[in-house]
């Protein structure tokens, strides 16, 4: 009888041990939980820029969930505001189911299944899309105030309101919006300024040339301190790069070719440029690389005098080069002509930064030789969203938001990038390299078998 109630006492110390060791574990995994993402593109991850907005939040937030019962959004908006609760002690969050409490539901003035509404202070912001970038943007958008993009229009540029996959720049709108930018147009044809509250301006592929009381305007904003994003695409806009030229931008007047990195069997000048500066933060912190179409040169003058400085921001390969040809924009094949084209690597995008000519400011400009990476149909593919954005939030000072964001496209399941040289080494290993391997192979077991007792 002592035995079994001894044996009995052990049990229970032991089953009490059990549980108590794995109830510290239920608490260590709360309190310091880790995941294992093994999903494609790491949907379950927070991006890095997800990371650097929730961890800067200074201030209160409440988040509250609109669900109902077996929605099949429910566990994705759950495990989206408990991994952003965890990043900032100071966000939290409730779920509300609307059918069991609509009372609530009317007093937010939500009428929608999956709604989520973000509050601090007394801003408010609502979304009906639970994913990442939505609720960054809303977060953004509640704990910071909003800075003007104004984009030039009136010179046949890339239309922020034109929703075509081909020709518009919808997507740039959206994507700048998302930021907390209040993104508007404006035409200088009638002789007006740039916006005085312009915190960034984008000229984005003039097919026209600017004019003269056009050009006043955009040097007035420059030299006043004034910071620009300039695409602009070969043999374009003339005046406007003689402009540029006097803060040190200086467009070449020619197209970029780079045959090893274009996408094999697509357009003989859409290529993937992969040499990214490390040294800037708006491509040091790129995670892919980023896809230009019919792309000129683009230098800068470093002028000590002028307190004038110059990063090299993107460089073609080695393998390019670069011809003043126009004809080069209509040829399938173009080729390499000794004498008259230049040898690479070309740089295809830099920042070029100088002391105000009025006021205290600095002026500060990011060119890029290409606009057609911020179209509708090149926008979400590699980095091209995370260039655009990130020059924009470096341009308006806003360097904690400058990280890589969730893609929308997800590498080798949406998108699927093979250049030339890539497609050549296939092919010669498939061709040449794996035949040649069993020839041998069948040789050596031959004079095996023949030489052998």
């Amino acid at each position: 009888m002592r035995d079994r109630l001894l044996r009995l006492i052990q049990l229970l110390l032991a089953t009490g041990g059990v549980v108590a060791l794995l109830s510290m574990l239920v608490v260590l995994s709360y309190v310091h939980p880790a995941r294992l993402d093994l999903s494609p593109g790491n949907r379950y991850t927070l991006s890095d820029h997800g990371l650097a907005v929730l961890r800067d939040i200074d201030q209160p937030l409440h988040i509250t969930g609109f669900i109902r019962t077996e929605d099949p959004r429910n566990p994705l908006l759950k495990d989206l505001l408990w991994q952003a609760s965890h990043e900032s002690a100071f966000i939290s969050y409730e779920l509300v189911d609307v059918n069991r409490n609509p009372s609530l539901a009317q007093e937010k003035s939500v009428s929608s299944y999956g709604a989520v509404l973000v509050e601090s202070a007394d801003r408010s912001r609502t979304f009906s899309n639970p994913t990442e970038g939505q609720l960054v943007s809303a977060i953004v958008q509640v704990t910071r105030p909003a800075k003007r993009v104004t984009v030039i229009r009136g010179h046949g540029e890339c239309d922020i309101m034109d929703t075509d996959r081909n020709h518009g720049c919808s997507r740039l709108r959206d994507a700048v919006s998302l930021e907390f930018y209040d993104v508007e147009e404006q035409s200088l044809a009638d002789g007006g300024e740039v916006h005085p509250d312009t915190a960034v301006l984008i000229i984005a592929g003039p097919t026209r040339d600017y004019i003269q009381h056009e050009l006043k305007s955009v040097a007035r904003f420059l030299d006043a301190g004034g910071r620009a994003l300039v695409l602009l695409d070969p043999f374009k806009a003339p005046s406007l790069v003689a402009l540029l030229r006097n803060y040190g931008v200086a467009f070449g007047d020619d197209v970029v070719v780079d045959e090893r990195n274009r996408l094999a069997g697509g357009e003989a000048l859409s290529a993937v440029v992969d040499d990214l500066s490390d040294q800037h933060l708006v491509t040091a912190t790129l995670d892919a690389p980023v896809l230009l179409s019919r792309t000129r040169s683009v230098s800068g003058r470093r002028d000590d005098d002028r307190g004038r400085y110059v990063a090299v921001l993107l460089k073609s390969s080695q393998a390019s080069w670069a011809s003043n040809d126009p004809a080069i924009l209509g040829a399938s094949s173009p080729s390499f002509v000794a004498g008259r084209d230049i040898n690479g690597p070309m740089s295809v995008s830099v920042e070029v930064s100088q002391r105000a000519v009025s006021g205290d400011g600095t002026t500060r400009i990011i060119a890029v030789g290409d606009s057609d990476f911020v179209q509708n149909r090149f926008l979400d593919y590699l980095a091209n969203k995370d260039l655009l954005v990130n020059s924009i939030n470096w341009l308006a000072r806003q360097r904690d938001l400058i990280s890589s964001r969730p893609k929308q496209k997800t590498m080798a399941k949406e998108q699927f990038f093979v250049s030339q040289a890539e497609l050549s080494r296939i092919f010669t290993w498939a061709a040449v390299g794996q035949p040649m391997l069993f020839f041998f192979v069948g040789i050596g077991l031959l004079v095996w078998r023949r030489l052998g007792p």
